[in-house]
């Protein structure tokens, strides 16, 4: 009996230290534009905005179910134009938080002024960035791996680095597969059907000028597959940006997690405005088999 009793002053006594529920009072979320773009060789410029949202919103594309809130986040109605030596390019939407210039923006050294006014948020963002120098792909080459379990594509690959310069890359490869990681800025196959398959953050550190050599195994790529391998000489900050990404878990998810960690180049905004003009080569994998 004495045990029993003890045992009720016990569970009594914890009760009666659990803390009382605090209120808690947050000033309304204000969302920000969040900014990406691509070039798209001999073509035009592609820039991406959607809206920032807070960790305690439903926000976010994790799945297709999550389809109608993430294009809740894309911006629908926006002036944007970019501008350069060149002139102002005044770019129209082709899609809800998609963008495209006009005119072929290709000029290494350049500078070029990003502008968006989101009509929605009453906010006006803006971000420079200078287009780095072309650094062409040497050797792309593709083989059938047959092994017991199945078969992969094995892809390698070679470019020089500039010498006498710091120089940082992004180094990806993607497949003509529906695309299902958010928004897709590219239009390298059909838009919507740019899938990443592979991407690497290179930088040539201790090995300026040096001709750097890539082989990679891609076990995803089935011999039906289109490729796109892109290499991009990108800035610093673009580099430590998608470092960033990286070091949060997941390198190539686009505009899905809040970005307010990564470093950014835009003003009055999130995300980061890049020029990088890739070199790009085209890989129609059913050659492998002909």
């Amino acid at each position: 009996m004495k045990i029993f009793l003890f045992k009720v002053f016990v569970f009594i006594l914890l009760a009666s230290c659990r803390p009382k529920p605090i209120d808690l009072k947050l000033d309304p979320y204000e969302p920000d534009v969040v900014i990406a773009s691509q070039i798209i060789p001999d073509h035009v410029m592609m820039v991406g905005l959607t809206r920032s949202f807070t960790v305690l919103s439903n926000g976010g594309y994790d799945s297709e179910k999550d389809s109608e809130i993430f294009n809740d986040l894309l911006v629908d109605s926006a002036l944007v134009t970019i501008e350069s030596e060149s002139g102002i390019d005044t770019l129209f939407m082709l899609s809800p938080g998609l963008f495209s210039s006009i005119n072929e923006l290709e000029n290494p050294g350049g500078a070029y002024l990003l502008k968006v006014f989101d009509y929605n948020l009453n906010k006006i963002a803006t971000a420079i960035s200078v287009m780095r120098q072309n650094v062409p792909l040497d050797t792309v080459i593709f083989s059938l791996n047959i092994e017991e379990n199945g078969s992969g594509i094995d892809m390698f690959l070679s470019f020089k680095d500039i010498p006498n310069t710091a120089n940082f890359y992004v180094l990806s490869v993607y497949s003509k597969k529906s695309n299902k990681g958010g928004l897709d800025l590219n239009t390298f196959f059909e838009n919507g059907l740019n899938n990443i398959e592979y991407q690497e953050l290179i930088e040539d550190k201790n090995k300026d000028g040096d001709t750097f050599i890539r082989s990679v195994n891609l076990s995803s790529v089935s011999s039906n597959d289109s490729l796109m391998i892109l290499l991009s000489n990108i800035s610093e900050g673009y580099y430590q940006f998608l470092k960033s990404r990286e070091r949060s878990g997941n390198p190539i998810l686009e505009f899905t997690n809040e970005p307010v960690n990564y470093r950014s180049n835009v003003n009055n905004g999130l995300g980061y405005f890049n020029t990088h003009y890739p070199s790009i080569r085209y890989f129609d994998v059913k050659e492998l088999l002909d």
